[in-house]
């Protein structure tokens, strides 16, 4: 019965009927506690695939981190693959995390800013919202936040950091905590 209250909500909040109510289920299957899943950034691509992020609660009763999904469309409904650390090209390549900042975008900076540093840019699209509102909520959740126009665009991003190590555990934590997707690419001085 609560399968089904989640999997209700779910559906509530994407509003995109069966393909979402059975892309969750396919997830569901992979989780430890289904009962406590809690779904978000729920998207369907335009091959069909549903992508979001999700997570439970573990042993003790508090939630984990969100982790990214992509449930691929399949003649028998949907196969759910969990991206556990954040590196899935399965899910990436289904989600197309990642591909806002191309490599042509990133290479010129990274060539003449790698003593900058490393940097943590937000994700645009369905990921960002409005500017000012994903500003507050890093802000409010403890991320120092910064604004920069590159190329025409505005950014979000925080750090910079000194290694990508460490910007890489601040992605991590940021997906984790807040479910908001972002990559790691060179910093580049405003």
């Amino acid at each position: 019965m609560r399968k089904l209250m989640v999997v209700g909500a779910v559906l509530m909040l994407a509003g995109c009927g069966s393909a979402v109510e059975e892309s969750a289920k396919a997830v569901l299957l992979h989780l430890d506690n289904p009962k406590t899943a809690r779904f978000t950034n729920v998207r369907t691509t335009d091959k069909g695939d549903v992508c979001g992020q999700v997570r439970q609660k573990d042993a003790s009763g508090k939630f984990e981190g969100y982790r990214n999904y992509a449930a691929i469309k399949t003649e028998d409904g949907f196969k759910a693959v969990i991206d556990e650390d954040g590196n899935n090209a399965k899910v990436r390549e289904v989600c197309g995390e990642g591909q806002e900042v191309s490599a042509e975008d990133a290479a010129p900076a990274a060539a003449a800013t790698a003593a900058h540093g490393w940097e943590v840019q937000i994700v645009d699209g369905a990921n960002m919202g409005a500017l000012s509102d994903m500003t507050s909520r890093l802000i409010e959740n403890g991320f120092v936040a910064s604004v920069a126009q590159r190329d025409g665009k505005q950014l979000v991003y925080l750090g910079p950091f000194q290694s990508k190590e460490e910007a890489e555990q601040k992605r991590a934590q940021l997906l984790a905590s807040q479910g908001i997707k972002s990559v790691v690419v060179e910093h580049q001085a405003n």
